[in-house]
């Protein structure tokens, strides 16, 4: 969180200073058309002083010129915009503030000199920590067309450290969408503020799909482990998915530590998936996460079973069920045969669990290779059990 507010305080800053100093250095040609001379010597003595960085006494010059009576709104305009930078260049924020708020009003300023305006005055009150105020502004500069991303970066940060979550998740979820629509990568950054406030406001659904986005485009395992927690926890997720949700996770390289390799191992063997059990079980050892703790007798153990249970034929007594034998097949290197079971056993129909049954269909493709069959089982998972969310993850792996 730290890394965002860092990012986004320079975004502020950035518009708060930018294009000042074309503001401040006015071509004294100028005033001797369109200001008096008792208006124009101040303001030219008070840009002198500011290129010799003494900004200070060019805030004393601008006073003067500020003090002549009856002065048309081009002198106040002037004068304003005058003490606006020479007040930023000299650390009063207060001053400056005072002096772009009266630009702002006046009227005088258009286009591209207004948003400039505007942006800065938004740079300053965030800088100075009044959100509020920083708020107002920003909107502003926003809704007359101002095209600057620092801008929005600047509302939704002030929307956050005025603890407003819910404006947080109505601004970042639609940019967010909007660029992964456009084919832009989402920064990693705001999608953490997104899923940060989207649980804040106890809304669930965005927290799961800027986690999905999260992982799609910048995987880590924390973001991982978030992701099926989030997904373990929705109403209505059946356990039997746990096997799945481990699946994927070794799919995309987020298994890494005993407890990881022991639980999957143990859940495919409990599915009948012995294949799978000794290949995961085998991995765990290859990879030095297994084998050198204190559990390693029990891990020892563990593996010996795996092996037992995947070299065992068939027991015609307690006959697996085809979509579990399929997959197994598949697993131990029958993909042809395994693929085939599958089909067959979804096509008759009568499955107690079709989206489940699906799903499994989905990973056997995956893992026999077969990517684009893959993606086409998984869309069609629409179960509300957790199926459908971990195909939609699948997919995502499988587009790699």
């Amino acid at each position: 969180m730290r890394k965002i507010q860092h990012r986004m305080k320079r975004a502020a800053l950035a518009a708060a200073f930018g294009g000042l100093m074309a503001a401040a250095v006015l071509p004294s040609a100028s005033y001797a058309d369109t200001l008096r001379p008792d208006v124009a010597k101040p303001l030219n003595d008070a840009q002198t002083l500011y290129r010799a960085h003494k900004y200070k006494d060019a805030l004393g010059k601008i006073a003067q010129a500020a003090a002549v009576p009856n002065k048309t709104p081009y002198e106040t305009y002037m004068v304003e915009e005058m003490r606006g930078a020479a007040a930023m260049a000299a650390g009063d924020a207060l001053t400056a503030a005072q002096a772009y708020e009266t630009l702002l009003n006046s009227g005088q300023l258009k286009g591209e000199d207004e948003q400039r305006t505007t942006a800065a005055l938004a740079g300053i009150y965030f800088q100075e920590k009044n959100y509020a105020k920083a708020i107002a502004v920003a909107q502003r500069y926003l809704k007359a067309g101002g095209g600057d991303p620092d801008m929005r970066t600047l509302l939704v940060q002030s929307y956050y450290l005025s603890n407003d979550c819910a404006n947080v998740v109505t601004l970042l979820k639609a940019g967010v969408d909007a660029q992964v629509k456009g084919g832009r990568v989402p920064d990693e950054s705001q999608l953490q503020l997104l899923g940060t406030c989207s649980q804040r406001v106890s809304d669930s659904a965005t927290y799961r799909g800027a986690l999905e986005k999260l992982v799609a485009f910048h995987p880590k395992q924390s973001y991982w482990d978030d992701l099926f927690a989030a997904i373990r926890s929705k109403p209505g997720y059946s356990s039997r998915l746990d096997i799945d949700a481990y699946r994927l996770r070794r799919a995309t390289g987020a298994l890494s530590s005993p407890d990881d390799y022991m639980e999957m191992t143990q859940l495919a063997i409990v599915a009948n998936s012995t294949a799978e059990a000794k290949q995961v079980i085998d991995q765990g050892f290859a990879s030095g996460v297994l084998g050198h703790d204190a559990g390693a007798d029990r891990e020892k153990r563990l593996q010996a079973l795996a092996a037992k249970r995947a070299a065992a034929p068939a027991d015609p007594a307690n006959p697996v069920a085809p979509i579990d034998a399929g997959l197994n097949l598949v697993y131990a290197g029958k993909a042809t045969d395994g693929l085939a079971m599958m089909g067959a056993a979804i096509a008759k129909g009568g499955l107690d669990h079709p989206d489940e049954a699906q799903l499994h269909l989905g990973v056997a493709y995956y893992v026999a290779g077969q990517k684009a069959k893959a993606v086409q089982a998984f869309h069609a998972v629409k179960g509300t059990d957790g199926s459908a969310d971990l195909a939609r993850l699948w997919v995502l792996a499988a587009s790699k």
